[in-house]
């Protein structure tokens, strides 16, 4: 995988270290892999202060790192208990804001294929698209899921034959929250009946992904044939309602923004059809479809997302505010 994501020596590879078995692994890992690879290597710890145990688990993270020479970045972060997303959502926003600050070219997360195919299970049950069916890929910009296709019952073999430790989260065996009930009744009893359901699923994700990609690219020509980031209205309204909503989705995403409930979406390609007058502002989230003399596009609301630092790794494109 470093070789298909394109590691270059002399590259910084940081590990996402929460401590638990399958950062701990990886860690492990990547740390016999640095001298013949030719890149640094370096982990990075977020203390979210949401479990009494919160500070002992920053500490057995930084012996690791000075067990095997790696360079430990520590961050102590305050997550909002009474986020409107939750606490996990909220928990999680704070971590890759605090991850996106470490100085490296890769980020390293340790999610196995059990991980994968809870994620397309939780995702399906609230309702994704493919978008969100693609869950989670081994490789993209910036970032690297070297164990994704690992079962986690052999990183934890793997961490035994080399006596490695590792902290537990009791919050993991929590079964108010959605992804532990998921992880601790349905899969087990999932795989109970249908014993290749793991591994099933998480290729299923990457059948999705490819899918996507393929949306992405009728967008791109789709919006090439309405006249680009402006579109031509009638061109636009050409195209069944299907392509439509495709389109519209992939140009939010291009201006960093959230695409809305297929609903809202549904509601705005028919208002686009259905107009008599010619000016139109209609809302999209957090952006809005406007129409006037015959062309079309999106621009965000005012008071959305501002300008903020956005760190850039290469990538041909960059959503920025």
């Amino acid at each position: 995988m470093l070789a298909t994501a394109r590691v270059a020596p002399g590259q910084t590879v940081c590990v996402a270290l929460s401590g638990g078995v399958d950062s701990t692994v990886l860690l492990h890992i990547l740390a016999r892999l640095r001298a013949p690879g030719g890149f640094s290597l370096a982990a990075a710890h977020v203390h979210h202060g949401l479990s009494r145990n919160a500070n002992a688990w920053l500490e057995a993270c930084r012996a690791s790192c000075d067990s095997l020479g790696v360079t430990f970045h520590a961050f102590r972060e305050r997550v909002d208990r009474d986020d409107p997303a939750g606490i996990e959502a909220a928990a999680r926003t704070v971590r890759l804001a605090a991850l996106a600050r470490v100085p490296c070219d890769w980020l390293a997360f340790g999610h196995h294929q059990d991980d994968q195919a809870e994620t397309l299970m939780f995702r399906l049950l609230r309702g994704a698209g493919v978008r969100g069916a693609a869950a989670m890929a081994a490789v993209e910009p910036g970032r690297l899921r070297p164990l994704l296709g690992v079962r986690r019952a052999d990183i934890v073999a793997y961490a035994r034959e080399h006596g490695l430790a590792w902290v537990e989260d009791e919050s993991n065996a929590d079964l108010r929250y959605a992804r532990n009930l998921l992880r601790h009744r349905v899969m087990p009893l999932l795989e109970q009946h249908f014993p290749g359901a793991v591994p099933a699923l998480a290729r299923a994700s990457g059948q999705f992904r490819e899918a996507e990609g393929l949306l992405e690219d009728l967008a791109r020509i789709d919006e090439r044939a309405c006249g680009g980031k402006r579109l031509d209205c009638a061109a636009l309204l050409r195209l069944p309602d299907e392509r439509v909503r495709n389109l519209l989705r992939w140009q939010l995403r291009a201006m960093g923004l959230q695409a809305p409930a297929r609903a809202r979406l549904v509601e705005v390609v028919r208002q686009l059809r259905e107009a008599v007058e010619d000016a139109h502002r209609l809302p999209l989230g957090a952006a809005a479809c406007c129409v006037y003399r015959g062309s079309v596009w999106l621009e965000a609301e005012s008071g959305g997302p501002g300008l903020s630092p956005v760190a850039w790794r290469g990538e041909r494109e960059l959503p920025w505010g």
